[in-house]
């Protein structure tokens, strides 16, 4: 399986990165009014945004490269955690599209979201 690109410092992303937990949960609601609710996955998701800015041509190049590699969200990749350090075996982009911009010589910038699988 293939593992995410480390930008050039060795690590994932820059900091502050946000990640987030989050479970599915199925309500139903009854006639009465009263509401039923049960999580609908055995295990959490887990969520990360990357703010990735003032990278340069080759990090950019490189984050690029992996995304098309991946179809975008079609494909599952390993991550390593930025927060923690451990390594997610099956990974995706949120996203079918990932744009990076020139802001100035050598800075680029763009976001990324990757959810568990």
């Amino acid at each position: 399986m293939a593992l995410f690109p480390k930008l050039k410092t060795g690590a994932a992303t820059q900091y502050p990165a946000t990640a987030s937990l989050e479970s599915s949960t199925h309500v139903t609601r009854f006639v009465d009014g009263t509401q039923q609710r049960f999580r609908r996955r055995g295990e959490m998701v887990r969520r990360w945004d990357l703010d990735l800015s003032l990278l340069d041509e080759a990090e950019t190049r490189a984050l690029e490269q992996f995304f098309v590699s991946q179809r975008g969200a079609a494909g599952t990749f390993s991550f390593a955690d930025p927060l923690t350090g451990e390594i997610y075996e099956s990974c995706r982009f949120e996203q079918d599209t990932a744009e990076f911009e020139a802001s100035e010589l050598f800075q680029n910038n763009g976001r990324l979201r990757i959810r568990t699988v």
